[in-house]
Order: C-alpha cells, then sequence, then structure tokens
C-alpha cells in the first residue's frame, strides 16, 4: 500500500491538462493541504491503494462515475454523489479505472493534539462536531449540496487571487462553508435495496452500453417495473436510461477517435450505432464537435464522401 504524506499530496497529483491541484498552505490555509478538481474524458488506470496520514479527503463526482474501495467495502460515487474518507484509510478503487468523470477533492490536515485551540479559524467547540465528522462520518456516501461544484470553482478563482489577508479569509471562509453543509448533512442513511439494485444495473451498462440493451432488460434486471426503474435510474444519475446509455457510447467513441487507427464508419459500428449518419449526428450533439473534427485535429485525412460530417 502507498502511503502519502500529508507534505506530498500536491506532488503526489501529477499535473495535467485534465487535473488541477494547488496547495492552500501557501495562501496561508495551513488546514488545506489540496484542492483537485480534474475533468477525465477517457478511462486511467486504477486508484492504487493507498492513505493519508492525518488527511481526510472530500471526494466529490459532479459527473460521471468513480468506484472506491474504503477499508474493503465497495461502492461507486455517481454524479453528485461525494464521500468523506477519514484520515489513514485505506482506499482506491478495487481494480476498477477511474473512469471519464468529472471530480473535485479537498484534503485538510487534522489537528493532532485533541486539546487544540483553533482549527481553520473555528474555536474548539466549533471546530470539534465538524471534526467528530471527518473522523467518523455517518454515511460511505450520500447526495452533496448541488453547488458544490460553483463552491469548488469559487475557490479555485480565489485562489488565483495575488495573495493578501482578504484572499486568505475568503478560502478560509468557503472551505468552512462547504464542511457546515456536510455537517448538517450527516445523518446515517440507508440506501433502499431498489436502489441497490439499479446501481449494479448501471455499473453493468459500463461494459455493455455498446450492446445497446433496451429499457425493459434493464428494469428486468433489477427486478422492477418499468417506471419505476427509469424513475430510480434518474435518481441515481439524473439522465434517463436511453440519455445514458446514449452518453457511454459517445464516451467510448471519443475514445477511439482520439486512439486512431479507425474510421468513422468502423468506430460507429464498434459503438452500437445502426448507421454512421447517426452516429455523427448524435456525437455532434452531444460533444459539439462531428467525428472527423476529432479526426482532423489528430491530423488524420478526411475522405470528402466521409458519414462524419
Amino acid at each position: 500500500m502507498n502511503t502519502v504524506p500529508y507534505s506530498d499530496l500536491v506532488s503526489y497529483y501529477v499535473e495535467r491538462p485534465d487535473r488541477r491541484a494547488v496547495d492552500l498552505r501557501e495562501a496561508g490555509v495551513p488546514e488545506c493541504v489540496v484542492l483537485g478538481q480534474a475533468l477525465y474524458r477517457h478511462a486511467y488506470p486504477p486508484l492504487q491503494e493507498h492513505c493519508h496520514f492525518g488527511v481526510v479527503e472530500l471526494a466529490y463526482v459532479e459527473s460521471g462515475l468513480q468506484p472506491y474501495n474504503l477499508r474493503d467495502l465497495d461502492f461507486t460515487l455517481f454524479g453528485g454523489e461525494g464521500t468523506i474518507i477519514p484520515p489513514d484509510t485505506r482506499h482506491g478503487s478495487s481494480g476498477q479505472p477511474s473512469y471519464p468523470c468529472k471530480k473535485a477533492w479537498i484534503q485538510l490536515l487534522l489537528p493532532e493534539d485533541r486539546r487544540f485551540v483553533s482549527w481553520l479559524g473555528l474555536s474548539s467547540d466549533e471546530a470539534q462536531p465538524v471534526l467528530e465528522m471527518l473522523r467518523c462520518p455517518a454515511n460511505r456516501y450520500s447526495k452533496w449540496p448541488s453547488d458544490f461544484p460553483q463552491r469548488i470553482n469559487r475557490l479555485f478563482a480565489v485562489a488565483d487571487r495575488p495573495p493578501s489577508p482578504i484572499r486568505t479569509a475568503m478560502l478560509r471562509t468557503g472551505l468552512q462553508h462547504i464542511l457546515f453543509e456536510l455537517l448538517d448533512r450527516n445523518v446515517p442513511e440507508t440506501a433502499p435495496a431498489y436502489q441497490l439494485r439499479v446501481r449494479k444495473v448501471i455499473m453493468w451498462l459500463e461494459i455493455h452500453a455498446n450492446d445497446s440493451p433496451p429499457v425493459e432488460r434493464l428494469a428486468r434486471e433489477a427486478g422492477l417495473s418499468l417506471s419505476s426503474f427509469k424513475r430510480i435510474f434518474h435518481s441515481v444519475t439524473g439522465m434517463t436510461p436511453h440519455a445514458y446509455i446514449l452518453r457511454k457510447k459517445i464516451d467510448r467513441a471519443m475514445n477511439l477517435l482520439l486512439e486512431g487507427g479507425k474510421s468513422v464508419t468502423d468506430v460507429a459500428q464498434e459503438c452500437g450505432f445502426g448507421s454512421s449518419q447517426y452516429f455523427a449526428t448524435a456525437f455532434k450533439r452531444m460533444t459539439g464537435v462531428s467525428p472527423n473534427d476529432v479526426l482532423r485535429k489528430r491530423g488524420i485525412t478526411v475522405p470528402a464522401d466521409t458519414d462524419g460530417q
């Protein structure tokens, strides 16, 4: 298992065009060792098991999904869900890849001495319930406030400002607001059995979306009526089953186009589209660019009569 000391957490997250991590200690907030944000447009290798000594991690998935394993317990975060990973806790993705997703995370250094005077600008009495939540959250995962992405974006925007006492105060206050929102929601929840069945179907779709399984089959797999399945599916993913399957197929198509070596027609067939014309239309509607645009950006010559528009 990889153990990452809090002093090295920012360097642990290798900077890439699709990922950013900043150390807010340099901005006068000694408790926040990492503020991170990523937009993964294709799958990455599995998250290796590791832990952060003395550091709690707030991990949030805005869209897509991310498998996790905490203390040998497996679960998956879907869009709008987050998890609190307590200090010194082994976590990884159980060999599953990091799927395409948009996510954010905050890593906070907790006080070693329980008799601390203040933490994150809070007195010991004010901070105590927050720290108890961070050390022992009521739920493995849960729906987080819908404005969480905006709060993260705001923190990054403030962090990019020139150094000043006001910037430090704004960062500290922004983090406090996030923690108090989570504290307000830190009550035990039990996911109904039917919701867990739907989540298993969603994981199955990660592999089989290209087969375009009918929604009726998915409902049968979940042991639910068609109307109940659609309703619960939407509550978990924020999308209809049809839209979710199409999104997965388009994501895979984008990866194949970026990898190269396949024509638009080949990609359309491999991703389960009935025709290259329909594929090109759906692809552009969802991504804003045509399949041929993707190929051209990679320097691939596109035939004049291609259906990739």
